[in-house]
């Protein structure tokens, strides 16, 4: 499943489109004040590509080969699970995917914006597990800082953010946000069993998932 490291997108060629997704108005955002969310940790998780703050109580999980010195030959292949974390019970999982856009939607240009996907409907096809029945999607634009340049500072699009809330058809409750940057697409998302699960876990999950930016040149959203 999506969030516990399989994979996580569907095949265009084969997967049965998602159900239509009810979509908001796009609206300019600031990040979100993470102190002051309830039931968030403290400590911010800062990614080289990304920041997140998990929720309070969940347990890090490390995703990726460990480091052997005295390995010869290639190094294992890193994870597409770049972070993951799980809550005591392990019934709820929140992580942050990567994958390549182009093994998405193929393109000539590079994948900048998760809009190259499409839109909110559009990437949903490629984005979803199959069968699965969405629940809501809104699309969330964040300002971003301008790039300082020889000729001065130059103004940058907002990046958006496409997010959905899905039930699969194998029990799950999934809230999810996706971005792309440099040709890689990202999905910081939480999964928990439908139910008296997802009600406990629904309020921290939907935080974490919020709390999710992607980082450009060492930029840390505060």
């Amino acid at each position: 499943m999506l969030l516990a490291g399989q994979p996580a997108f569907a095949d265009p060629a084969t997967e049965a489109a998602p159900a239509p997704v009810p979509i908001t108005r796009p609206a300019p955002a600031p990040a979100p004040a993470f102190s002051s969310t309830p039931g968030m940790a403290s400590q911010l998780y800062l990614d080289v590509d990304f920041q997140l703050l998990p929720p309070s109580g969940f347990n890090f999980i490390d995703t990726q080969p460990p480091y052997d010195p005295n390995r010869r030959g290639p190094a294992p292949e890193p994870s597409p699970v770049r972070v993951r974390y799980d809550s005591p019970d392990g019934n709820t999982v929140l992580s942050v995917l990567v994958r390549n856009a182009q093994n998405l939607k193929q393109s000539i240009l590079q994948t900048t914006d998760i809009s190259g996907l499409g839109s909110l409907e559009e990437a949903a096809k490629l984005l979803l597990p199959r069968g699965s029945r969405v629940i809501a999607g809104s699309v969330l634009q964040v300002p971003l800082p301008p790039r300082q340049t020889a000729l001065g500072p130059v103004e940058l699009p907002p990046k958006n953010y496409y997010r959905y809330e899905l039930a699969t058809p194998n029990g799950l409750h999934v809230i999810m946000s996706v971005a792309a940057q440099k040709g890689r697409i990202y999905v910081c998302g939480g999964s928990t069993l439908e139910g008296e699960v997802w009600e406990r876990d629904a309020p921290v999950l939907r935080a974490a998932t919020q709390s999710f930016r992607l980082r450009a040149d060492g930029v840390t959203f505060g």
